[in-house]
């Protein structure tokens, strides 16, 4: 991660939100806390980019910042309290899932049909995209320098022309960029990464937040050298740190809905229980969500050592990037939910309300819940379980909690 060494002030910070899904809302309390603090010291962030439910987050920031960090923060925390399963998939969720049943049966014991796109009917999702995101003012609050940039990663599909390109079967990344001035960041072929400049519209933060199987596909058409079918930015560039980093940020405000460094190994043991399918899938869940993260803020954080150590012997431009641009030292503050919290959260939440009678009325969730338990009952369950988890007493939680975080990563302070 690299940029033209600079001496600017006031600083320029950026806001980095990592996919969340039902964790979006430990995000917008974290940022509740962290925001106004930020605003006080002369440092309000004025680039955001987020993926997946952090490019909600990031969206509703983006647009509500010209009233000022405290009256944005009431509002985007308002949309999370007041958000639920039935603003996400449509409710009846079990026709939903016969529905889906028999899709996947035509082609698998008839083949017959084009196959199914999704587990769950997300209209009331792209309903309340629309109603919530007021893209025109987020587009304006660009336009007049509110905030320098917002952009939302997410995952191009490869189609089925593709197929015989080298490398296209995974895919790309494409960050959506919306700037007050145009920079000349265009991505990183290393990473498949691409930049598609414009206004953000709800489309674009539905296809960043579009988790694979659960959630369809969504088509963007404009402009037309983006247009295809995209999925969740989560799925290859969960955290959009370097072009962060790559567009000119001094200072990095990290929000992860997982842990951001790798703990030590664990203590030998003898083995207990047999993993099973929820472990497995929450795994491979924290790895495609954690590990590049932690990887590039390990290497932004290596720079920034180097750096310090030939500033020390007055090598100040003695370490440059493959363009010549001299490294710059970046300072950054991470928060992320307690290890396991969310986890334990979304359980003690589920439990509460679904017991006794409670299926009765929260019967999606209920069923839901009782999905995943079919794959297991430990760790496994109750990750899984906090990312799928969209319930109004669960989010109040979550909010709490990020709150709390936040205020602990403000008296450690920023770091490098």
């Amino acid at each position: 991660m690299t940029a033209p060494q600079d001496d600017r002030s006031p600083q320029t910070v950026a806001v980095v939100l990592t996919g969340a899904a039902a964790r979006g809302a430990f995000q917008a309390g974290a940022l509740a806390e962290l925001i106004p603090a930020l605003e006080r010291q002369g440092l309000l962030p004025s680039i955001w980019l987020g993926t997946s439910a952090g490019s909600i987050n990031a969206s509703l920031w983006g647009a509500a910042l010209h009233q000022g960090a405290e009256v944005a923060a009431e509002e985007v925390v308002d949309v999370w309290r007041h958000m639920s399963d039935d603003n996400v998939y449509r409710s009846l969720l079990p026709f939903a899932l016969a529905r889906t049943g028999l899709q996947y049966a035509m082609g698998a014991v008839l083949d017959r049909g084009p196959g199914t796109t999704s587990l769950l009917d997300t209209a009331p999702l792209q309903r309340t995209a629309h109603e919530a995101l007021s893209t025109t003012q987020l587009a304006a609050n660009v336009a007049g320098g509110v905030l320098n940039a917002v952009g939302v990663a997410t995952t191009r599909m490869p189609m089925d022309a593709d197929s015989d390109m080298v490398g296209a079967g995974s895919g790309r990344s494409v960050l959506f960029l919306d700037e007050a001035e145009p920079g000349d960041y265009a991505g990183d072929p290393s990473r498949a990464l691409d930049v598609v400049r414009g206004p953000i519209a709800a489309e674009h933060v539905l296809a960043s937040s579009a988790i694979p199987v659960a959630f369809p596909p969504i088509v963007i058409d404009a402009p037309p050298a983006a247009a295809g079918w995209y999925v969740d930015g989560g799925v290859r560039l969960n955290a959009p740190l370097q072009p962060a980093v790559a567009m000119g940020a001094d200072r990095v405000l990290l929000v992860s809905a997982t842990q951001t460094t790798y703990g030590p190994p664990p203590a030998p043991s003898p083995p207990a229980r047999t993993p099973d399918v929820d472990d497995a899938a929450a795994q491979v869940l924290n790895t495609v969500m954690a590990d590049r993260m932690v990887e590039d803020l390990a290497n932004l954080r290596r720079i920034n050592r180097l750096v310090a150590q030939a500033a020390e012997v007055g090598q100040h431009d003695l370490l440059c990037s493959g363009g010549g641009h001299p490294y710059r030292p970046v300072r950054v503050l991470d928060i992320a939910p307690p290890e396991g919290a969310m986890g334990h959260l979304a359980a003690e939440v589920f439990a509460r309300r679904t017991d006794g009678l409670g299926w009765l009325t929260e019967n999606d969730n209920w069923l839901l819940g009782r999905l995943i338990r079919g794959g297991g009952d430990a760790v496994g369950r109750r990750e899984l379980l906090s990312y799928l988890f969209f319930d109004e007493e669960y989010f109040a939680a979550s909010i709490d909690l990020g709150r709390a975080a936040a205020r602990q990563a403000l008296a450690r302070g920023w770091g490098w």
